[in-house]
């Protein structure tokens, strides 16, 4: 069945599934080639004719075989319980993949359940990746900027915020949340003056508040690819077909050293004034809650040799093997012996993703309410394969999709548990995004505890208090509070 709403942008027709009313594919912003390959996210205006937003839009160029791809990819979703002039809250979902991968049409990501269960409205969104959304060319003059990919999700966002009332939404009560990658982006959206006004609430699911880029260093890399693919002019950069891009960037990320830290956000000065921990410490994100999170064992497949190359985070231990100290990675090593054969995946998690989302909860907290989860849970399956609850583990309960494509693994052996889980989570997510608060303690001054969620929930400190104390000298706690490149360069 047919579902029709009449938005700023125009007339847009969608489909009625499950019911809940669906809106794919809606483009949000100029188609960003030719010319504007390499510029910020352009507005676009609206349509006449009725528009059929039937089917998703491409995804941007990635090595993901099984996706439709073009660069013109700026397309979001809207699902909506119905449209009936009711304004309920929005969820706005970025999704992540390293910059360089996903897109906010993959099954893992379909809103149907969130909507109907929470009586609210789901967007997810396409954005640039990789070399197209973020490499920073902008030194070969002006037809190139940084953060292209950041522009396209703040596009994303005035968009929703201008249209999305005629698809049920409040536009005044927008909560911002992503995921990996998208957590980076969603935590730097609060601090950025170009996005405040349209975020009302943000909720990180596993991100690194300090995993961003100077502009000197970012640069730097820019021009290492720019001699890596031998492309020696402007017009031969875009120019050159988006398939050669991609294909190249794998190879690249290897050859410089960065793996997954290959494709970041800058902070250019412009669009990104400051790293997100100093920004918050100085009330940039003032009076927009915040629900900061992760898994318990991000990083549990890192210990698994047949699965180490699912994240490669080989240059953020190279930084930490030259700029630490060696009396500070032993009193860190120390602290984890009490987890056993599980004490290098939760170092690696406390490393790449935990700490900094603590300083970052500490920081913010000054400033707006503040809260944490952690997500412990691990089905049988999870269990036996040893990955427990690993990086992604939380976004099937958060989306209630227990069966799309790479999570079906999960569910292997039958239980009513997870359902309870998926009920707990889910239900304080919503719970967040109506109203912007949750039912269990703050974060207040170093105070951070966490809502686990698991087969009982309980509070507990994010991190055990004596471990988070053996980072309070690292030099990874210095630059995070100064706004210094996490690979180590930055303004000293």
């Amino acid at each position: 069945m047919h579902t029709a709403c009449h938005a700023q942008c125009g007339e847009i027709y969608g489909m009625v599934e499950r019911g809940v009313h669906v809106w794919k594919g809606i483009p949000y912003a100029q188609p960003p080639v030719g010319a504007l390959r390499f510029q910020p996210a352009r507005p676009l205006a609206g349509w006449k004719e009725p528009y059929s937003a039937t089917e998703f839009g491409p995804a941007c160029p990635q090595r993901k075989k099984y996706m439709g791809t073009s660069e013109d990819c700026l397309y979001l979703n809207i699902w909506s319980p119905r449209p009936d002039g009711r304004k309920r809250a929005v969820l706005f979902f970025i999704h992540g993949g390293s910059f360089a991968g996903g897109s906010g049409s993959e099954p893992e990501y379909d809103g149907t359940a969130l909507a109907k269960n929470g009586d609210v409205v789901v967007v997810t969104i396409n954005y640039r990746l990789g070399v197209l959304g973020f490499l920073d060319f902008s030194f070969l003059g002006e037809g190139f900027s940084a953060n292209c990919g950041l522009s396209d999700i703040v596009m994303a966002l005035a968009w929703v915020y201008g249209n999305i009332e005629a698809f049920g939404g409040d536009p005044e009560n927008i909560t911002v949340f992503g995921q990996s990658a998208g957590a980076i982006a969603a935590s730097v959206l609060p601090v950025m003056p170009s996005a405040r006004k349209y975020v009302s609430k943000v909720i990180m699911m596993s991100g690194g508040p300090s995993l961003l880029y100077t502009k000197e260093h970012y640069q730097e890399i820019a021009k290492q690819f720019l001699s890596f693919m031998d492309i020696s002019s402007p017009e031969e950069l875009r120019s050159i077909p988006a398939s050669r891009l991609v294909a190249g960037q794998k190879k690249f990320a290897s050859y410089c050293g960065l793996g997954d830290g290959t494709f970041m956000i800058e902070v250019d000065g412009i669009l990104v004034p400051n790293y997100p921990i100093p920004a918050a410490a100085q009330g940039a994100a003032r009076d927009i809650p915040i629900l900061i999170g992760t898994t318990r064992e991000e990083l549990s497949f890192s210990c698994k040799k047949l699965l180490s190359k699912v994240l490669d985070i080989s240059s953020i231990l190279i930084s930490d093997r030259t700029r630490e100290s060696a009396e500070t990675r032993r009193r860190i090593r120390q602290a984890y012996k009490r987890y056993g054969k599980r004490a290098q995946a939760m170092m690696l998690t406390d490393r790449i993703f935990r700490m900094a989302s603590v300083w970052y909860a500490e920081v913010y907290s000054q400033y707006a309410r503040t809260w944490m989860y952690r997500f412990d849970y691990e089905t049988p399956a999870m269990r036996l394969t040893a990955l427990h609850a690993c990086h992604s583990s939380d976004i099937p309960y958060v989306f209630g999709n227990f069966h799309a494509r790479q999570y079906k693994w999960m569910f292997l052996f039958p239980s009513p548990r997870p359902r309870r889980v998926l009920g707990a989570i889910q239900g304080d997510f919503i719970r967040f995004a109506k109203t912007g608060f949750l039912p269990w303690r703050r974060c207040h001054g170093g105070e951070t505890p966490a809502k686990c969620y698991d087969k009982h929930c309980r509070v507990r400190p994010m991190v055990e208090p004596d471990i988070e104390r053996e980072y309070e000298k690292s030099d990874f706690k210095r630059r995070s509070f100064k706004g210094l490149d996490y690979m180590g360069a930055g303004q000293r």
